[in-house]
């Protein structure tokens, strides 16, 4: 990465764990490609002056360890198919592949800069077969919404979302995606900024049918119509930190939104 952004770093000690993105965007730029770790995960990644976020941060902030990557990690080890909704620049999309060479794993981004990211990324990693990229939205019809794009200085940024604003995109019910792989749907990854219940009831029949691990963001105002939708096809809850602890989503409170785990197994 940019050796000036580095000698920043090392010169300056700051507590970069409570900076924003406006804050690094005024610190020397990252370009190139980046190594990036998470508990046992590395692969590369990458940036052209700031403009993916994971990186950015990752950099300045220096997690150590993402919980719910590694729980994908831990997921996507069962050999299957697997749905990445709201894939950004292919963080979980390369996970899954990197976790078994036999998985197949399907992106779902509605955004064309991110998606040609995450082609490179892939391409980087050695990550060239059993992939399929849908440039959409998901949500709960197959046709078309507005999706407003986050405006950000970072063209890799994440929060875009479904809004009665915005860029026409197209979107799919995850019921529609054409599967011709006879293997189980094995784990769904959700994170579309508001719009999560709504993938989850286009993707009814999957759900059903497969009864895969979830990974869904979760907000205040929707936690309760998740919560019911899974928990009568057998699902329990938990949250995800360095331990896997089972939860009552019903007095769960959610300031801003978390990662919810959801699984029939445990």
């Amino acid at each position: 990465m940019t050796i000036e952004a580095k000698n920043f770093k090392n010169k300056n000690k700051l507590d970069y764990s409570k900076l924003s993105m406006k804050d690094f965007n005024k610190f020397p730029l990252l370009s190139g490609i980046y190594k990036f770790s998470s508990g046992n995960l590395k692969f590369y990644l990458l940036c052209v002056q700031n403009d993916d976020t994971s990186v950015v941060e990752h950099f300045w902030k220096e997690h150590k360890n993402y919980h719910d990557l590694n729980l994908w990690d831990n997921i996507t080890k069962e050999e299957g198919i697997y749905i990445d909704v709201g894939s950004h620049t292919g963080l979980y999309t390369i996970v899954g592949l990197k976790a078994n060479s036999n998985n197949f794993v399907i992106s779902i981004e509605p955004s064309y800069l991110n998606v040609a990211r995450m082609m490179s990324n892939l391409r980087l990693n050695g990550l060239v077969k059993n992939h399929a990229k849908i440039l959409a939205a998901a949500s709960d019809i197959t046709g078309v919404k507005n999706f407003l794009f986050h405006p950000d200085l970072s063209f890799m940024s994440k929060g875009g979302k479904i809004s009665e604003n915005g860029e026409k995109v197209s979107v799919i019910k995850l019921d529609d995606l054409s599967l011709k792989d006879d293997r189980k749907v094995k784990g769904i990854k959700i994170d579309t900024e508001g719009e999560d219940y709504k993938v989850l009831l286009g993707a009814k029949n999957i759900i059903e049918n497969n009864l895969p691990d979830i990974i869904i963001e979760t907000r205040e105002e929707n936690k309760l119509l998740i919560r019911e939708f899974l928990i009568n096809l057998g699902y329990k809850f938990f949250l995800v930190s360095d331990k896997i602890v089972e939860t009552n989503v019903f007095d769960l409170q959610i300031n801003e939104s978390t990662n919810i785990y959801a699984s029939v197994k445990k």
